[in-house]
Order: structure tokens, then sequence, then C-alpha cells
């Protein structure tokens, strides 16, 4: 069993979009204060726009059909 839980997210925009430095802390803040709002420690937060999908994302994308959840 590891000794840490890891939560991982992945944020797609269409190609072409440029994205000034710095535009992921927003969404990066929002997930690490709703986190410990519910009382649970942050150990670490990574991110940036160099992720890459699987090939069932990747498909899923080139499909429309929807990967996330609304609210």
């Amino acid at each position: 069993m590891s000794k840490y839980k890891v939560w991982e997210c992945k944020i797609i925009v269409p190609e072409g979009y440029e994205l000034p430095n710095g535009f992921d802390y927003p969404p990066r803040d929002a997930a690490i204060k709703t986190i410990e709002d519910a009382g649970i420690s942050v150990l670490g937060c990574l991110s940036g726009w160099g992720g890459k999908l699987t090939d069932e994302e990747r498909s899923a994308i080139d499909d429309d059909v929807p990967i996330y959840h609304e609210n």
C-alpha cells in the first residue's frame, strides 16, 4: 500500500490558444483550498501545460464524448 493518495486532473483546451504564464494558478489554488477545507493536508501540487492523454482519453475527445463531470 502506498503512503500517499494522488488525485490527477487533466484540463484539456483546444490547440492554438495562447495561455499566459501562471494561467494554471487559479484552478490549482482552488483545488488545494477545497481539499484543505475538507480537513485534508495537501503535501504538494504539481501542474503544467505539458500533460499527455491516454489513447482512451484522446479517442473520447476526438469523438466529442464528454469526459468531465457536471455538477
